[in-house]
């Protein structure tokens, strides 16, 4: 089996990298070439990041599904990206579908359903009187 190398980081936007090299002949220089090519994209990603104070595409999209179904109120990808498309713009419904998900990966969103009819709700707690 050809040896393999995978290098894998987090960019300060929040995009996650992966860069792999497979091969008989890895030597020194191959591997410093994607430690360098990290660096660079990492380099990059702080250049083309927001300003601190700015609010990030995500903030944005989760600050319209809190506002206009922060009631419990069950949605879709569209009526997130109709009411988000207004105030966003060159906003793509892709970009909507990936941070609802990362929404739901981290526990604030609650999704039902299968395509196409995939519904979600902000996550709430339920306290009881006991």
């Amino acid at each position: 089996m050809a040896p393999k190398i995978k290098i894998e980081d987090t960019l300060p936007s929040g995009e996650k990298v992966t860069l792999s090299i497979e091969g008989g002949e890895l030597d020194e220089a191959k591997i410093l070439q994607l430690v360098s090519a990290l660096k660079s994209l990492k380099e990059t990603s702080l250049i083309a990041s927001p300003d601190p104070g700015e609010e990030s595409l995500k903030d944005k999209i989760w600050r319209i599904i809190v506002e206009n179904f922060g009631d419990g109120t069950w949605f879709s990808l569209k009526d997130v990206y109709n009411l988000a498309s207004r105030q966003i713009p060159d906003l793509k419904i892709t970009a909507v579908s990936t941070y609802v998900t990362r929404l739901v990966s981290e526990g604030r969103l609650v999704k039902r359903g299968t395509k196409p009819n995939t519904r979600y709700r902000i996550k709430s707690l339920m306290v009881r009187d006991v």
